[in-house]
């Protein structure tokens, strides 16, 4: 042995690196829907609160769309991976990529909304 390398500090290997190939995401009509439907649940929900606070609702408009976008396509990667075509199923896998959001959002909503009870109540 006549280089003096330890064993757990071995020389680095090279490692042959090419990016995956670029995929189109297919979607179907019934993917298009979903979105249709999401996006007029925001619309509404933003027409709601521009009655009480303009501010509220152009923030409601904007991160809702940045959440029903995210998950949109993380639910179409999901389906590009494990096809699905029953529209009941693909609606499914649609909603499950909103929990974790719909939890989330609802969490932090509720401990904001808590806080500003709390601090009407206390003085």
């Amino acid at each position: 042995m006549t280089t003096l390398h330890d064993i757990y500090d071995p020389p680095p290997a090279p490692i042959p690196w090419a990016p995956p190939k670029a995929e189109p995401l297919n979607w179907t009509l019934g993917d298009l829907a979903v979105l249709a439907t999401f996006s007029t649940l925001i619309l509404g929900a933003s027409a709601l609160a521009w009655r009480i606070e303009p501010t509220m609702a152009f923030l409601i408009l904007l991160g809702g769309t940045l959440v029903i976008v995210e998950s949109w396509f993380t639910a179409l990667g999901f389906l590009h991976r494990r096809p699905m075509t029953s529209l009941s199923e693909r609606w499914k896998i649609f909603i499950a990529a909103l929990v974790p959001w719909i939890i989330g959002l609802g969490m932090a909503a509720a401990l904001m909304l808590g806080l500003f009870y709390l601090s009407d109540r206390s003085s």
